[in-house]
């Protein structure tokens, strides 16, 4: 190999790497042509909450203690808007928007488990633990803190998320068992995805 052809493919080996530094970061912020399916959601009217085990959930299984996680029914948990965190909250206490009443029975409340931030999954509940001093219960997602308040509409109350947790509109059918009573009033997912489709940011 002459000196002349080992600085030209020396040259060309540096430029594609600083093409693929510059490509890689705009690639992260979702697919470039295809972003509909980052968009698609199992949840329609009617469809059951399940448990991990594919066990339904019934509004009396629904404690004001703790949180659950629960999916639609025969749907793989996998599929990134199948996740869902259910809580109890009593009735007086909820406040959502007036064109989502009757969104909660029973005072029972579903959000997606993804956080608006980074795409994590929501996993830990904060639940006061003496009322009078403590501040009202909260989603939290363990990455960056990004916390949420599901009495009112899974509200950003703390941390980089940008925009509220979604919510999933709730009813109770004849056999107490719950039931999803529509879709989502938002896409699921990290914010930044709206950033090529001109969606939710």
């Amino acid at each position: 190999m002459t000196r002349k052809r080992f600085l030209k493919g020396a040259a060309g080996a540096a430029g594609a790497a600083l093409g693929a530094a510059l490509v890689v970061p705009a690639v992260s912020l979702g697919p470039a042509l295809d972003t509909e399916s980052l968009y698609y959601s199992p949840w329609y009217r009617g469809r059951r909450l399940v448990d991990e085990n594919g066990r339904p959930y019934r509004a009396d299984d629904i404690s004001t203690t703790t949180f659950y996680t629960a999916y639609p029914e025969n749907v793989d948990h996998e599929v990134l808007a199948a996740p869902i965190v259910v809580v109890r909250i009593k009735p007086d206490r909820i406040d959502l928007p007036a064109s989502r009443a009757g969104w909660a029975p029973e005072g029972i409340l579903a959000y997606s488990k993804i956080c608006t931030h980074g795409g994590c999954a929501i996993s830990e509940y904060r639940k006061p633990l003496f009322p009078p001093t403590s501040p009202e219960p909260a989603f939290v997602c363990p990455c960056h803190y990004s916390t949420f308040d599901p009495a009112t509409g899974g509200s950003v109350i703390y941390g980089p998320a940008g925009r509220n947790l979604p919510q999933l509109p709730l009813m109770i059918d004849h056999a107490g068992e719950l039931r999803a009573a529509g879709d989502f009033n938002d896409p699921v997912g990290p914010s930044f995805w709206g950033v090529r489709s001109g969606g939710p940011t």
